[in-house]
């Protein structure tokens, strides 16, 4: 459940729309169709860590063969790769699976509770 009146509800909620988020949301769309769910994203986009950290020369510090989607393989050259590629690549999964219409920007997360009656 998100807010309070007018509250809205899914089955799922994710923090974060970086490489984890994204991967996460299209994982969940593949084996669990029926789920609904938001990502919920503090920032103004998505990315994580590539999208925050643009210095000269950032870039992975594990290969991209490894890092990367198992259903979106990675296909650059450079398995060390720099972070406007990686960027490209997270963005890019999320347009081609629809992840992207799910994405809630500039909702912070605060605070989340369980509750084991509502098993919410």
């Amino acid at each position: 459940m998100l807010g309070g009146i007018g509250a809205e509800y899914f089955d799922v909620v994710i923090v974060g729309a970086g490489l984890s988020g994204i991967g996460a949301a299209r994982h969940l769309q593949d084996k669990c169709p029926d789920r609904s769910y938001v990502i919920l994203e503090g920032r103004e986009s998505m990315g994580g860590t590539w999208d925050l950290f643009r210095y000269p020369g950032i870039r992975s510090d594990s290969d991209m063969y490894t890092l990367g989607y198992n259903f979106k393989p990675w296909k650059e050259g450079k398995a060390i790769a720099d972070g406007p590629s990686i960027l490209n690549y997270i963005r890019e999964t999320a347009s081609e699976a629809g992840v992207d219409r799910n994405i809630r920007y500039r909702h912070m997360v605060s605070a989340a509770r369980w509750s084991s009656k509502d098993a919410t």
